[in-house]
């Protein structure tokens, strides 16, 4: 059979606007899903104002407000002795917004499909083609059975469990970090407002998404021996886990768990590189760190945009045995933020460091907002590194 252009793996946001992307510079691009959508995806679904204009490239920033979306117009953290402070998305050209992942998914691959892209749910991929040592299509089985889909580029976006990066031998679990997610939907929470929450203490951190007035995602990350006191009972090892937080377990007393809570993990995940010849890896596939600066799904976008003129040029000239230009570009556009990540990952786990900077963030409602415009994207990561910064911050 004549090779597909682009066979693309995975239908959350990295894979859509992947695909979409590079259906609008006209190639023929085929997406494939293990899954039927809608489907269910752990995830915090805080998604930073910087989304907007990714969303606006693809065509799909009206799907997205059709969902209703729940505004995050900021960050309010809260360190383990209960020092809160605010900081406000100021400069963003929007707010940023939480809405289920079930739902953003969905309207995303259906904006893939409108746009002309193949869409095939339900074909789990099990394998890589190769011929001469490039990546020439994917061996996968659904409704057609086994098959074989050649193609002249592969991308993988199917995730932490990616069989595309994993065949390529390009992704592992961090050595040393063993953080899990526990994610739970409650409704009647009292104190929401627009904007997303942050509580540090417990030995790990949770957050909170409106997702309406009353209705929350309420997720925490803790270390994987915690992970071993729910013993095969997660509903009741999330309940008890929440009273480490105790402001936000009152605002909990009298709402209600909508559903059974998830957990995932471990969350962090290296790729030692992002591209192999035929092949590019975007999304989780191509590696995360950890949530708590909300990378996520706006990452995930950011990382299709990254890959379409790399992919978009070795598909007009032929050349697909290097593509490693994307490594670099992906390595340059977030760097910085990673180091900010790991660096306040060292700060929230020591608790008198957490609660000595929540106490100067709170008096400098300034270096609050630029933290915060930061962990929404739309402020460089670099200046989080300026000395400037770092004095004002440490004399505040």
């Amino acid at each position: 059979m004549t090779p597909r252009d682009v066979v693309v793996v995975g239908g959350g946001p990295a894979g859509t606007a992947s695909a979409i992307l590079l259906r609008q510079q006209g190639h023929d691009v085929v997406l494939l899903d293990e899954a039927r959508f809608p489907r269910d995806k752990v995830c915090g679904e805080g998604v930073s104002p910087e989304a907007w204009r990714l969303l606006s490239a693809l065509g799909a920033s009206e799907a997205v407000r059709g969902l209703d979306p729940w505004p995050l117009r900021g960050m309010e953290l809260t360190s383990p002795s209960g020092i809160s402070f605010a900081g406000r998305y100021r400069g963003a050209a929007e707010a940023g917004f939480a809405v289920r992942r079930q739902l953003l998914d969905a309207a995303l691959l259906e904006v893939a499909r409108r746009a002309g892209v193949e869409i095939r749910e339900a074909v789990r991929v099990t394998d890589l083609e190769l011929r001469d040592g490039r990546v020439s299509g994917v061996s996968c089985e659904g409704g057609n059975g086994v098959e074989t889909v050649s193609a002249r580029l592969v991308v993988g976006a199917d995730g932490r469990r990616s069989v595309v990066a994993r065949r390529l031998g390009l992704l592992r679990e961090h050595r040393s970090l063993r953080k899990f997610a526990v994610r739970g939907y409650w409704e009647g929470v009292e104190g929401l407002q627009q904007q997303g929450e942050m509580h540090v203490g417990g030995g790990g951190y949770c957050g909170v998404a409106p997702l309406a007035a009353t209705r929350a995602n309420v997720a925490f990350v803790l270390d994987r021996e915690r992970m071993t006191e729910a013993a095969g009972d997660i509903e009741n090892f999330y309940r008890r886990s929440l009273a480490a937080w105790p402001a936000l377990a009152e605002r909990l007393e009298n709402a209600t768990l909508l559903e059974a809570p998830r957990a995932i993990g471990p969350l962090a995940l290296e790729a030692r590189r992002v591209s192999a010849p035929g092949a590019l890896l975007v999304g989780d596939s191509a590696g995360f760190y950890d949530p708590f600066t909300g990378e996520g799904v706006t990452l995930a976008l950011r990382s299709a945009e990254l890959a379409l003129p790399v992919a978009h040029a070795a598909l007009r000239s032929g050349r697909l045995d290097d593509l490693s230009a994307y490594d670099r570009a992906r390595h340059a556009a977030t760097r910085d933020k990673f180091r900010l990540n790991r660096l306040l990952q060292r700060t929230v786990a020591w608790p008198a460091l957490a609660d000595a900077v929540a106490g100067r963030l709170r008096r400098r409602a300034d270096l609050a907002d630029r933290l915060v415009g930061i962990a929404g994207d739309f402020v460089p990561a670099r200046t989080a590194f300026d000395l400037r910064f770092a004095w004002d911050l440490l004399r505040a």
